[in-house]
């Protein structure tokens, strides 16, 4: 661990150790790396805030979301950076591939995380999906992001309904972009998300639709 991984921590430990509350917490952004050590700093809190409990995985996770990458862009550069130290590893050791997974981990522990003020969570999560596409495997599906239609329609559809129509339909582009989208997963999403946001929000609801529409259209092969 070098001196620059260790700085970050013990400046994310300073900012952080606060009362169990869900709040709007200080993200410095100007620490973060985008290197080998960020990546390992990443690994590091998800892994502690999932066997820790209280305060203190609160306090894990809320140091977890703020080191993660608030663009699609600087997404795709961490993953692929985690992707060459695990290939690396594994060529160095010669022991057996990594296990195959749809959706990365950091990706399926920030889509859990209800320890961060609603809009200052959706703001980012949304950010992180604006202009992102399918390139398969951990990079799909809007990063789960869908899934907070099911779990907290409400408060996802006021955050989501703030943007303007172009960032909108770049999230549900990339929620339902795939080689083929014209599948029966996305159906099956599509029919399941679609009534509980349009309760909430029509324009967004026929934002949606239209979106799927047009994609389905643009790739159909």
């Amino acid at each position: 661990m070098n001196s620059k991984h260790v700085y970050i921590i013990l400046a994310l430990l300073v900012s952080f150790i606060t009362s169990a509350q869900i709040t709007v917490i200080d993200c410095d952004n100007s620490k973060l790396t985008y290197d080998k050590a960020h990546v390992k700093l990443l690994h590091t809190l998800m892994d502690s805030a999932k066997i820790s409990k209280g305060g203190v995985k609160i306090t894990l996770e809320q140091q977890f979301f703020c080191v993660m990458p608030n663009s699609f862009d600087k997404m795709l550069d961490l993953l692929f950076l985690d992707s060459t130290i695990i290939h690396n590893k594994v060529k160095e050791s010669g022991g057996p591939p990594p296990k195959f997974h749809l959706d990365h981990p950091w990706v399926s522990f920030l889509s859990e995380i209800n320890c961060i003020e609603s809009n200052q969570y959706y703001n980012k999560y949304i950010d992180m999906c604006i202009d992102g596409f399918y390139g398969a495997d951990d990079i799909r599906n809007g990063f789960v992001i869908y899934k907070r239609f099911e779990t907290d329609t409400e408060a996802f559809c006021k955050a989501l309904a703030k943007r303007n129509d172009s960032e909108i339909k770049s999230v549900f582009w990339f929620i339902f972009d795939s080689s083929h989208p014209e599948n029966e997963f996305n159906q099956e999403l599509y029919d399941k998300i679609y009534p509980l946001i349009y309760k909430e929000n029509k324009k967004l609801a026929l934002l949606m639709k239209s979106t799927l529409e047009r994609l389905i259209k643009e790739k159909r092969h």
